[in-house]
């Protein structure tokens, strides 16, 4: 039976989130910033845009990049807005707004499930 495209998301959210979890270089420090980057995140794309915010991801580098690339995964993969393109920035300037606009839509979706996932398994006590 296939899956919902919500079981897809959450699916892919959570592979991602256990992907950082088992690297034995992702510390404390780095489980604390990606969870509050991924907490903040929705709400800057909601007030800059989704290009303003990956730009700025991008640029800082870090769990910055590592969400940003977690993004650029999931809006570049088969059956997304930006389904061959290899990068999210790329993919931005080279589309129309009809597909940015779906891609800011399924980002908030997707966003969703990563704070969700984020907030059970990298929050930090203290």
């Amino acid at each position: 039976m296939p899956q919902t495209i919500e079981q897809q998301r959450a699916a892919y959210a959570l592979k991602r989130v256990n992907h950082h979890l088992a690297d034995a270089a992702f510390t404390e420090d780095d489980r604390k910033e990606f969870n509050s980057y991924a907490q903040a995140l929705p709400a800057m794309i909601h007030t800059n845009g989704l290009g303003q915010a990956m730009a700025f991801y991008r640029s800082k580098g870090g769990n910055h990049e590592r969400i940003y690339q977690l993004l650029s995964g999931w809006l570049c993969r088969e059956n997304q807005p930006y389904s061959g393109q290899t990068d999210l920035l790329t993919a931005i300037t080279q589309t129309d707004m009809h597909h940015y606009r779906m891609a800011q839509v399924e980002s908030q979706a997707l966003l969703g499930w990563l704070k969700r996932f984020t907030k059970a398994f990298m929050a930090v006590e203290g």
